[in-house]
């Protein structure tokens, strides 16, 4: 493995090298922008390269190969850490989404977390909620509800598009509607691009389902 670390005179293309050393990544550079898409996880990031402070190479407890970059977002410098078949980013801070007015109750944030992991636990709370017998206090529902809604703005500030998990977080909103008292957030025209987003594919979905049985109809009649 070529040894690489950004420098002031680094190129779009030189970042976009050095991300393709990373297995399970499909690098593009174009002007001042690379894209990484992991299939694994079924999202892209795509990184502005005005906002690149450093690159290196990372350890991480695999053993495999990751790059850690670091972004300036305004006034702070946070890291996205590309691995095999992951990314690993920041959640936002809930006092950034939450309405000053209101009270905010949110369990302990991790300061980093996997792109896999947020997935996987924001679908394991709308597949709980559809179980009768699952039962947890409306303020520990609220609350982790708020820390996955975290999550998602982390994933988004560092350059991803994560439609499934926001599916699955309105999934789970909806689900909890009437149940528990939740903070407002504020008013945050990226998200709702996102849900716009999450509703078009639901809408794409529904439409390929509709085909398919179609289709089956169609196959058993000529039987």
């Amino acid at each position: 493995m070529r040894v690489w670390r950004i420098t002031s005179s680094m190129r779009t293309d030189e970042l976009a090298d050095m991300l393709r050393e990373v297995p399970g990544t499909e690098v593009t550079a174009g002007p001042g922008l690379v894209t990484v898409h992991i299939p694994a996880i079924g999202d892209t990031v795509q990184i502005r390269f005005r906002n690149v402070l450093d690159a290196d190479w990372v350890h991480v407890p695999t053993g495999e190969p990751a790059v850690q970059i670091d972004l300036k977002l305004r006034r702070e410098s946070l890291p996205l850490i590309v691995t095999v078949d992951d990314v690993v980013f920041t959640p936002a801070y809930a006092d950034d989404l939450i309405d000053p007015e209101d009270e905010l109750l949110v369990p302990a944030m991790p300061s980093l977390v996997a792109y896999s992991e947020m997935h996987r636990d924001v679908r394991a709370l709308g597949k709980a909620l559809d179980d009768p017998n699952f039962d947890l206090e409306p303020d520990v529902l609220a609350a982790t509800l708020t820390a996955h809604r975290c999550f998602l703005a982390g994933a988004m500030r560092v350059g991803m598009w994560p439609v499934r998990v926001a599916a699955w977080w309105e999934y789970s909103s909806a689900r909890s509607a009437g149940k528990i008292t939740m903070a407002r957030f504020q008013e945050d025209p990226r998200w709702d691009q996102l849900m716009d987003g999450v509703r078009e594919a639901r809408q794409q979905s529904e439409a390929q389902e509709a085909h398919r049985g179609s289709e089956q109809g169609n196959v058993r009649a000529i039987r």
